[in-house]
């Protein structure tokens, strides 16, 4: 008679029929104090739980009973062994026998694993340098000359190359044609005598060397597209330090002090009238950078001493003087004041145009030939004496300056060895 499995109590059965197709059979639960315990003469017997199968089965045929329809195909998950990597399997099982038994049935599928590559060689140089594989290799040995100023914020070392990226756009945009005087009723040389003029009044007022190199710009600016006649040059001279003095310079002089420069040539109305033609002709465009921003630039990349930066100076202003090398833009000039401030100082014994200077000029030694060559023409001219624009010389010829216009060097011929030097290694 059938029992109920918790109340051990018989159960009265009112279809047999539908009971005997719904009996489950007696399961005996294990404990853990009759785990494999095994009787003197009899073999050890396992007492653990039966499969769940059979139970499984008697639920198909209730559902069935009760026109369920359930999907009989069951997935099992194999616990033997993790699966690897390489390995896929799918477990397929039938369809349940009336005897309740399931037949499993496992398929392994061997997926080969992808041969590994050999290293290439690009990996195997950079193997320990942990650094990505889209990084120039050309800039490992290039130091950062920025990084000891982070603790400085008025040297703006966070976004310093932007500013010197953004000058050489303007330099570009704001660039000056080679030989504009020509068929104008100013000269070349009338054009050096005026700069050598605006030197005196510069030393004069003790404005900014930027004062200096801005005056001269908007004076090439201007005349190139502005044509004017010789009565006026000096008119437009003075007219170009007034503006550039207001923007450089703190206190900058006023009208009547440039009027009383000119000894009184033009008055103060046609220095106003003046400043007005020249700012709508250059459409208030006055920030041309000056070539010593990328002195100093150039300057503390290669490390230079009071003396070669100085002399680098005397150099770079040397450059305002002669007509025939206004149309180089200001950082080629610079660089190239630079190179040969430092090979006429230590020869070729201790000067290198490094890959650093290379990296922040954008310049190659060869391509500051034609500058250089500029430089030494004037150097031989003061040197002879054929040169009548000494107030330059006599600037510079200034203890606080170091007096570097009268170097014994700048009388040697290490300026010349030099171009031909980088003359051979062009050809």
């Amino acid at each position: 008679m059938p029992y109920n499995l918790r109340s051990k109590l018989p159960v009265n059965v009112t279809n047999p029929t539908y009971q005997e197709k719904c009996a489950v059979p007696k399961v005996k639960v294990q404990t853990k104090s009759e785990e494999n315990v095994s009787l003197p003469g009899k073999p050890v017997i396992s007492y653990g739980l039966r499969s769940r199968v059979p139970l499984g089965n008697v639920a198909s045929k209730l559902n069935n009973a009760k026109g369920i329809k359930t999907n009989t195909a069951v997935h099992v998950k194999p616990a033997q062994r993790k699966q690897s990597a390489t390995e896929r399997v799918h477990v397929i099982s039938k369809e349940n026998t009336g005897a309740g038994n399931c037949d499993l049935v496992r398929q392994a599928k061997h997926i080969p694993a992808a041969p590994e590559e050999p290293p290439s060689q690009e990996a195997t140089r950079d193997e320990g340098l942990n650094v990505p594989q889209a990084f120039s290799h050309a800039l490992l040995s290039i130091p950062d000359v920025d990084s000891a100023d982070a603790g400085d914020s008025s040297l703006c070392s966070d976004y310093v190359k932007d500013i010197y990226a953004h000058l050489r756009n303007l330099e570009v945009a704001m660039a000056i044609k080679p030989c504009y005087l020509e068929g104008c009723d100013v000269t070349g040389s009338m054009r050096s005598i005026l700069v050598d003029w605006l030197v005196q009044v510069q030393k004069q007022f003790k404005l900014h060397q930027e004062t200096l190199y801005m005056t001269v710009g908007i004076i090439d600016r201007f005349l190139q597209d502005y044509p004017v006649p010789k009565e006026s040059l000096q008119l437009v001279g003075v007219t170009a330090m007034l503006i550039a003095s207001k923007y450089e310079e703190i206190a900058p002089p006023v009208v009547k002090d440039f009027a009383h420069t000119t000894d009184f040539t033009y008055s103060c109305t046609e220095i106003r009238l003046m400043e007005m033609t020249i700012l709508k002709a250059l459409n208030y465009e006055l920030g041309r950078p000056p070539p010593v921003h990328f002195l100093r630039r150039a300057a503390k990349v290669g490390k230079l001493q009071p003396v070669g930066y100085g002399l680098a100076k005397y150099l770079l202003e040397l450059t305002l003087l002669d007509y025939a090398s206004v149309h180089y833009p200001p950082s080629l000039t610079a660089a190239a004041a630079l190179a040969l401030s430092s090979r006429i100082l230590h020869d070729s014994a201790g000067y290198e145009w490094t890959p650093a200077l290379q990296h922040y000029t954008g310049y190659t030694e060869v391509s500051l030939l034609p500058v250089i060559q500029c430089i030494a023409k004037m150097l031989e001219r003061l040197s002879d004496g054929s040169m009548k624009q000494l107030s330059i010389k006599q600037k510079y010829d200034n203890v606080k300056l170091l007096r570097v216009s009268c170097l014994p060097e700048l009388t040697s011929t290490r300026a010349y060895a030099y171009i031909n030097k980088l003359s051979n290694s062009h050809c």
